[in-house]
């Protein structure tokens, strides 16, 4: 019996500290303190999108995984990183080689500093479809003409801070690209990573002159817009 004892007393050593490897030898759990993430996730009609991978991390070391269920839901109760800022990540496969779903965009909420809430209602989370653009410039060297341009679109894989006051609700036109071609220019095709049913705008500039605006929807999963100058 006490052999059998000692047996599982090891047994129960060697599962500790297995779990303790997975989660990164830099890791300093704070008193066994755990954190509930809680929220739902849908698509832009309010789908709920089952089996969309959700997990926490501390500077890439990973403290919980879940998934959402079939009616979109998730809750997970998360270790907690003592003194580095807790991440969440929400169909992201940067650190984990989780498995995602590629159709749908991405968020990933980074915290500034370590805070002290031992809960995050996430609410609703809405992920679009992700959408690629490419938009040729096209240079009409007869023309001789300079352009200047910048674009502004919403990326598909979407950056948000967690843990301050008032953080925005989604990434809208919050990414941009610019740019400036002469008259030697080679012409040049600019892939953009965004959002199905949003728009990239593009604003243009001919030798200097006014600033002119042109809406591009990404209507399809693939998208081609033409620019000659």
């Amino acid at each position: 019996m006490k052999m059998k004892q000692n047996f599982l007393k090891i047994l129960l050593l060697l599962t500790v500290l297995a779990t303790v490897s997975c989660i990164g030898d830099d890791v300093d759990i704070e008193n066994n303190r755990r954190l509930l993430i809680k929220g739902k996730i849908t698509d832009t009609q309010g789908n709920a999108l089952p089996n969309i991978s959700v997990i926490t991390s501390a500077l890439g070391d990973a403290l919980g995984q879940t998934s959402t269920d079939a009616s979109g839901n998730f809750s997970l109760v998360s270790l907690d990183e003592q003194f580095d800022p807790l991440d969440i990540f929400i169909n992201v496969d940067n650190f984990y080689n989780q498995e995602i779903n590629h159709t749908y965009s991405s968020r990933a909420y980074y915290s500034p500093q370590h805070g002290d809430r031992v809960l995050y209602d996430m609410g609703t989370i809405v992920l679009g479809k992700r959408a690629k653009l490419n938009l040729n410039l096209n240079n009409n060297t007869s023309d001789q003409n300079t352009v200047s341009y910048e674009l502004l679109f919403t990326p598909s894989d979407c950056e948000l801070p967690l843990n301050v006051i008032d953080p925005p609700d989604n990434c809208n036109l919050s990414e941009s690209s610019s740019g400036t071609l002469s008259p030697s220019s080679q012409n040049e095709i600019i892939p953009i990573y965004s959002i199905q049913g949003s728009n990239v705008i593009f604003k243009y500039s001919i030798n200097a002159g006014p600033i002119q605006t042109i809406e591009i929807p990404l209507t399809n999963e693939d998208n081609t817009y033409v620019f000659e100058y």
